[in-house]
C-alpha cells in the first residue's frame, strides 16, 4: 500500500468512528425533545381530564424507571399540602411513602380528614392507555429532577407529582431531563399553575416564583 491509500484507510475509520459517536448523540437528543414533548402532552390530558370527570388528577413522574403514568382521584375534593411529603396531601403510593406519612401524622395531634386515594386511569384507550399503564421516556433518557409547587425543594428520586384540579388549574413546576451520563439537564418542562401552559426551555430551568395575580390572569386572558 501506498502512503496515500494507508492515510485515505485512516481518515475513513476516523469518518466512520466519528458517525457511528455523533450519531447516536443526535439520535439520545432526539428522544429526550421527544421525551419533553411527552410531558407536555401529559400535562393538557391531565388538565383536560380533571375538568371533564370533576375529580382530581395526577401525573406520577417515576424517576427511578424513568416513566410518566396519569392517576386520577377516588374523590372530588383534596387539600393542596406543602412540604409534608411529595405527595402533597394525597394518600402515600408507595410503603416509603405510607411511612413518612405515618411518621408525620403521629407528630401533628387532633383529627385530620379523610386523605384521596388516586388510582391508574381505566377504559381508555390509545396513547392515553400508555400513559395509564406507565409511559417509558425512552432509552437514553433520565429525569434529572422535579419540582412542584407543594414540594420544598427539588425531588431527585423516588416519586414526583404534579396536581390538576378541575376548573383548569395546576400546580408551578419544572421537570428536568437529561441524557444519560450527563450531569447537566439538557431540556426543562415549565408549567405555569393557572394557565396550565407547559413550555420547553433549553437547559435546566430554574424553578418559577411566584408572581403577582394580575400578572397571571393576564397570562391566562391572552
Amino acid at each position: 500500500m501506498t502512503l496515500i491509500e494507508v492515510v485515505i484507510a485512516i481518515a475513513l475509520v476516523g469518518l466512520l468512528a466519528g458517525s457511528l459517536l455523533f450519531g447516536k448523540n443526535m439520535l439520545v437528543g432526539s428522544r429526550v425533545k421527544s421525551a419533553a414533548t411527552l410531558i407536555t402532552s401529559a400535562v393538557r390530558f391531565g388538565l383536560t381530564r380533571a375538568n371533564a370527570t370533576g375529580k382530581p388528577t395526577r401525573l406520577v413522574i417515576d424517576l427511578e424507571k424513568k416513566q410518566l403514568a396519569i392517576e386520577e382521584a377516588s374523590g372530588s375534593l383534596m387539600l393542596r399540602e406543602k412540604g409534608k411529603d411529595q405527595t402533597g396531601g394525597a394518600e402515600a403510593s408507595t410503603a416509603a411513602e405510607a411511612k413518612a406519612r405515618a411518621e408525620a401524622d403521629r407528630i401533628v395531634d387532633g383529627p385530620r380528614a379523610a386523605r384521596p386515594r388516586f388510582s391508574k386511569l381505566t377504559g381508555v384507550t390509545g396513547a392515553v392507555e400508555d400513559l395509564a399503564k406507565g409511559r417509558f421516556l425512552g432509552e437514553g433518557v433520565e429525569i434529572a429532577q422535579v419540582r412542584t409547587e407543594h414540594d420544598d425543594d427539588f425531588v431527585r428520586e423516588g416519586r414526583a407529582y404534579l396536581y390538576f384540579w378541575p376548573g383548569g388549574t395546576t400546580e408551578r413546576a419544572v421537570i428536568q431531563l437529561k441524557k444519560a451520563g450527563d450531569r447537566e439537564a439538557s431540556l426543562s418542562v415549565v408549567v405555569s399553575p393557572l394557565t396550565g401552559r407547559a413550555k420547553i426551555e433549553k437547559g435546566g430551568a430554574e424553578f418559577p416564583e411566584p408572581r403577582g395575580v394580575d400578572q397571571e390572569y393576564s397570562e391566562r386572558e391572552q
